[in-house]
């Protein structure tokens, strides 16, 4: 699942109980004329001066967007709960929440807890002051987009006018990317620079050794990817 949004830089939400946060699908069923190709994304970066969420209320702020591997750094407040330990839980889809971090809440009830997610896809996560699995009530939940990281080329230049492995004439502002294995169409999630977008695959490659993308020069000018780079990428669930 991913989640679209405007202005994407490093952007932190403070998300409480009952908030709702859209998902890798909105993006998925985007126009279908760009054969479902999102607009890329830019997340705001996170300006207040503390980032902890909401005084005297229960909150947690964490990055929307991780990559597998990558610390992600996750703040709150937890009233009444000063110098207590809490944990990170994550909600796995078969397991139900799970344990994945711990810290201890400050004398100032704000707490901080550092974690590194191991797998890709959109992940749920709260905290909690009991370590037993099920005992969190109403804690409020985060919601972030864990990708994982690859290599990456451009292609494009120079090919412009020919028609690609999955029919589509190759353009400069074609949206696509390019893979060894993936069905033509399959939609992706790919992240970059501070921008997120979703875009179907249009073509076999890249066929240098050491990447495992190849991005079409149209995809490329969005994400603001130059030449050869790290992305993010997920794949995008309809």
């Amino acid at each position: 699942m991913f989640c679209v949004r405007s202005d994407r830089t490093a952007f932190t939400a403070a998300l409480c109980a009952g908030l709702a946060c859209c998902t890798f699908a909105a993006s998925a069923r985007a126009d279908r004329e760009t054969g479902g190709a999102s607009t890329p994304t830019k997340i705001p970066k996170n300006v207040a001066p503390a980032g902890y969420g909401t005084p005297g209320k229960r909150s947690i702020v964490a990055a929307s967007t991780a990559v597998v591997g990558k610390r992600v750094i996750v703040r709150g407040t937890m009233p009444g709960a000063a110098r207590r330990r809490v944990y990170l839980q994550r909600l796995d889809p078969k397991r139900g929440w799970r344990n994945v971090a711990r810290a201890r809440v400050r004398s100032t009830k704000r707490l901080l807890i550092r974690w590194k997610p191991q797998r890709s896809g959109r992940t749920s996560l709260r905290v909690v002051l009991r370590r037993r699995v099920g005992a969190a009530g109403t804690a409020p939940v985060a919601n972030i987009n864990v990708y994982r990281p690859a290599r990456a080329t451009l292609f494009g230049p120079g090919l412009f006018g020919r028609q690609t492995f999955c029919g589509q004439r190759l353009t400069p502002d074609l949206l696509g990317v390019a893979h060894r294995r993936l069905a033509c169409g399959t939609l992706v999630a790919i992240l970059h620079n501070r921008r997120e977008i979703v875009v179907p695959v249009v073509d076999r490659g890249p066929f240098h050794a050491g990447f495992d993308w190849d991005l079409t020069q149209g995809t490329a000018d969005l994400l603001g990817f130059e030449g050869t780079g790290d992305i993010g990428y997920v794949r995008a669930v309809d």
